[in-house]
């Protein structure tokens, strides 16, 4: 397997924890893992992108038009790194309102064959009881619509291992939500 994925969203949003949630998963496959962050402002709510190269690969940077799976936890970040993506590649992203997201974006994706699936995570994490779940959610969406190339078990076994122990109840009942949610 040989996958390229681009994590973004802001400061807060469990970025990193989401790449090392990947990362891991490339490990427990016998993958060689590269990545590389770039961190905007110093805080909380600064612009964070992650990328992640699962596979041989020869630079931990995803290059503009090649990325295979794009999670963008924030709205705006999602406009920000679309340039990222291949061709047939696929989109998932955390989108309060569907119908507000940008209608000429849409045709690009459209154009470039980019499958395109958002979901509220944030609205379903506050349900749950903290927003601060809507990386997982997310993640366990995208493994739900059958659009990735991990499978449900191998994720979990890497949601358990990377998990502290007082969240780890928690972040697998929100796995769970997520994985239903993005089930056709």
């Amino acid at each position: 397997m040989k996958v390229q994925i681009i994590l973004a969203g802001i400061g807060g949003q469990g970025i990193l924890f989401s790449s090392k949630i990947f990362s891991e998963l490339g490990l427990k496959l016998g993958l060689d893992i590269m990545g590389s962050e770039t961190h905007g402002m110093s805080q909380r709510g600064g612009s964070v992108i992650a990328h992640l190269k699962l596979g041989k690969f020869q630079s931990p940077v995803i290059r503009t038009g090649t990325a295979d799976i794009l999670y963008s936890f924030e709205e705006n970040e999602t406009y920000r790194t679309l340039k990222f993506l291949r061709r047939g590649s696929v989109c998932f992203v955390n989108l309060e309102d569907p119908g507000r997201f940008d209608q000429k974006v849409l045709d690009y994706l459209k154009e470039k064959e980019i499958t395109f699936r958002s979901f509220d995570a944030s609205g379903a994490a506050s349900k749950i009881g903290s927003v601060m779940f809507a990386n997982i959610l997310l993640i366990g969406y995208s493994v739900g619509t059958g659009l990735v190339p991990f499978n449900y078990e191998d994720l979990r076994y890497v949601l358990e291992s990377v998990s502290k122990k007082k969240n780890l109840e928690m972040n697998l009942k929100v796995f769970e939500i997520g994985v239903r949610e993005g089930k056709p």
